[in-house]
């Protein structure tokens, strides 16, 4: 895998013999679900839609990209001939996907410049994309070398992706920000209305502390391939980042702008607390909302002593109205949510979460009472 490890934007030829290889239909269609989604559906540029594979005695080797993202693969196969190919990233995984399981696929270029494709009675011929040039991202040295263990990270991801803006002209807040102080690294995102911060003990292997935004497809196809590894290594520059992760490596361009300063907006003077089991109020939105016709799916909480009452409505004069017990010894505060929010929350707490809010006005923070490294903000709204 070291051999891929450090390939860059740069002119690769091929020469196209008469490669022939077979592999285990399960693990090639693992590892195209993991390469192929770099590469969009729509490109202008034929290689770009393309995945190479490279065929070497005893394994295969896979690259795709985007130009922002690059993604590396390995696996084993049996090969006879070895030789490379370009080919259309979608068509190739469609057919794998439908192909029949626990067989071998069988691939061969024939005279013509074509892939042969056979798995059991099923036959493909697909054109090979004639291309001297394969471009992909190589890393530019590195400022920080670490690594983490897999598990963690996708914790970290998977808490905070959801708020990541998907306003285009908001490029500083379309992705994750990952960064550290003394003590913690930190993933954070955000869209304006709704806030996620994740963070874990910094690895003793980060010397000094940095902060950069990595977008938010890499967060999407990087979290592909974290379940397949115990440990990732980051290597980290000032405009890309590395991940190694088994028999994969993905190097992507960091987002080139400023995170705001999100700690200026975390509430602190909130004074009123109410406690309640995560998965039994997601259940209660969710039913109350169903009423609600628009995207917003706006619903009201009334929040007296040990009762919180969900109220939503629409323009159609449908409403919905239902109570839950919860710990609280408060004055009643009445506050608008969004109600997708909410859920996107609480997806994200397995037992009792803690909302901590001052009035109707203000952002609430909620939190994970099992787990003091979540912390999440949701911004008041008109009901």
């Amino acid at each position: 895998m070291s051999e891929i490890a450090d390939v860059g934007i740069k002119e690769q030829s091929t020469v196209c013999e008469q490669m022939r290889f077979s592999v285990s239909r399960a693990s090639l269609l693992s590892t195209l679900s993991k390469v192929s989604g770099v590469v969009e559906r729509r490109n202008a540029i034929d290689v770009l839609a393309c995945i190479n594979i490279k065929a070497q005695y005893g394994s295969i080797k896979l690259k795709a990209t985007d130009l922002d993202i690059s993604v590396f693969a390995s696996l084993a196969a049996d090969v006879s001939t070895e030789g490379e190919v370009k080919i259309s990233a979608h068509t190739l995984y469609d057919i794998v996907k439908k192909l029949p399981t626990d067989l071998d696929v069988n691939f061969e270029m024939n005279n013509q410049g074509k892939l042969l494709i056979s798995c059991g009675n099923a036959n493909f011929s697909l054109p090979n994309v004639v291309s001297n040039n394969f471009p992909v991202l190589e890393e530019d040295g590195h400022r920080y070398n670490f690594t983490l263990l897999s598990a963690d990270l996708v914790d970290l991801l998977t808490k905070t992706r959801f708020a990541v803006s998907l306003d285009d002209t908001r490029y500083n807040l379309n992705g994750i920000y990952i960064h550290t102080d003394e003590q913690f690294l930190y993933c954070v995102a955000t869209d304006g209305h709704r806030l996620s911060r994740m963070k874990s003990h910094k690895p003793k292997d980060i010397n000094g502390e940095f902060g950069v935004i990595i977008p938010r497809k890499t967060i999407m196809e990087l979290l592909k391939v974290l379940g397949d590894c115990n440990e990732v290594n980051v290597k980290l520059s000032d405009r890309k980042i590395k991940f190694t992760c088994g028999e994969y490596i993905l190097i992507s361009k960091l987002i080139d702008g400023t995170f705001p300063d999100y700690k200026a907006v975390i509430p602190t003077s909130q004074d009123k607390q109410m406690i309640v089991e995560s998965s039994k109020l997601a259940s209660v939105i969710d039913r109350v909302s169903v009423v609600v016709s628009d995207k917003i799916k706006s619903i009201k909480f009334s929040l007296q002593k040990n009762l919180l009452t969900l109220h939503s409505n629409s323009q159609e004069c449908s409403d919905a109205t239902e109570s839950i017990e919860v710990d609280y010894d408060g004055a009643l505060v009445e506050v608008g949510f969004n109600s997708r929010y909410l859920l996107d929350v609480l997806s994200c707490i397995k037992n009792k979460c803690k909302f901590s809010l001052s009035d109707g006005n203000s952002a609430t923070i909620i939190t994970d009472e099992d787990d003091s490294s979540a912390l999440y903000i949701v911004m008041p709204m008109r009901t």
